[in-house]
């Protein structure tokens, strides 16, 4: 009887999960019938007639699974029995091939212009990336020194750092100079007691970056010039910072940043001059005569000479 159902009764058949279905069918049975008829998980039921042996237990137990169906389905065991073992031959050679030859990529003129158009849109899409983060973010900037707050003995201190390449940096509102590297240097003129030193970098988007630093300056009183030198400048910045330049008798003595409220003295023998990049922010002292403000208020009056010959007004 179960020859002949096998044989006499042909089903066409591409696998053996086929066959376990279409007789299961013939039966007139479901899954969870055949579960429990045979005691079989409906999962591996499922996964028998799927051909999925991978999500099988192994094959001891599904020879196990074959023998229960075949009594269940009177069909002939062996028969099933080898093909499974050639269906899963194959698999497993199958397999094996893959591990040892993995197939080789070829580039076609197709795959190797669909590469091309990916990574210039991942180039693309890189730039834009980066212009939106130049937009949206602040450039950056460091400080090395004063490298935090801290006091000092004397009227003047560098401010060192580095900032973004292609940013404009700013002490207390004062341009300074960033070279190709974004570095920049300068010495600040500082007034008696706190100073509070702002640095600032803005890009060209005006995004800015902003650091502080706290300098409280214990200045000694400095004795009067020498009745020997003829030119004595002082120069008293306020209200605002100043940027200023000094040259004594061709020498530069003085180049940099000076604080609201501070001031300094300068001698020379023959003569002095002065470059402020505001003149409405420094106020001239020349021997002893006060001459007022050098200009209006960021006003840039560059080299104004004071010398030896020149009479006070």
């Amino acid at each position: 009887m179960a020859e002949a159902l096998f044989k006499s009764k042909p089903i066409k058949i591409d696998t053996l999960g086929d066959y376990l279905k279409q007789i299961r069918e013939k039966l007139n049975l479901d899954i969870k019938t055949v579960s429990l008829l045979t005691q079989i998980k409906p999962v591996y039921l499922e996964n028998l007639e799927a051909g999925a042996y991978e999500k099988l237990p192994a094959d001891v137990y599904i020879r196990g699974f074959i023998k229960n169906l075949s009594q269940l389905y009177r069909v002939d065991e062996q028969a099933m029995i080898d093909q499974f073992e050639k269906e899963h031959g194959f698999a497993q050679a199958h397999t094996q091939r893959s591990l040892l030859h993995p197939q080789k990529i070829r580039f076609t003129p197709r795959a190797v212009l669909i590469l091309a158009s990916v990574l210039i849109f991942l180039v693309a899409f890189a730039y834009v990336i980066s212009q939106v983060s130049s937009v949206l973010t602040p450039p950056k900037l460091s400080i090395n020194e004063p490298s935090g707050d801290q006091s000092v003995s004397g009227n003047s201190i560098v401010v060192s750092g580095n900032a973004e390449v292609g940013s404009d940096v700013f002490i207390n509102d004062q341009a300074v100079f960033l070279d190709k590297n974004g570095q920049f240097n300068e010495n600040v003129i500082l007034s008696e007691g706190l100073n509070t030193i702002e640095i600032k970098a803005r890009n060209k988007f005006n995004k800015v970056s902003t650091l502080t630093r706290k300098v409280n300056a214990e200045i000694t009183k400095a004795t009067p010039a020498t009745a020997s030198l003829p030119i004595n400048l002082t120069i008293q910045i306020g209200p605002n910072p100043a940027w200023v330049s000094i040259e004594a008798d061709g020498v530069t003595v003085q180049r940099g940043t000076m604080l609201s409220n501070s001031s300094k003295t300068f001698s020379a023998k023959e003569n002095l001059v002065l470059t402020s990049a505001n003149a409405g922010s420094t106020q001239v002292i020349y021997n002893g005569k006060d001459l007022g403000k050098l200009g209006r208020e960021s006003e840039v009056i560059r080299n104004v000479e004071f010398s030896s010959q020149q009479s006070v007004p």
